[in-house]
């Protein structure tokens, strides 16, 4: 994936674990926010 397609993926993660009402939901969205982040790191 391109960087931006990463960008946009992290930013609709991120207001995902926001809106969420429960913790191992939210923890779920955090750990593949964690793995995109990863990838555009290198």
């Amino acid at each position: 994936m391109n960087l931006e397609k990463q960008h946009a993926k992290l930013i609709k993660l991120q207001t995902k674990a926001e809106s969420c009402l429960s913790r191992d939901k939210a923890r779920k969205i955090i750990r593949k926010a964690e793995k995109a982040q990863s990838k555009i790191s290198g």
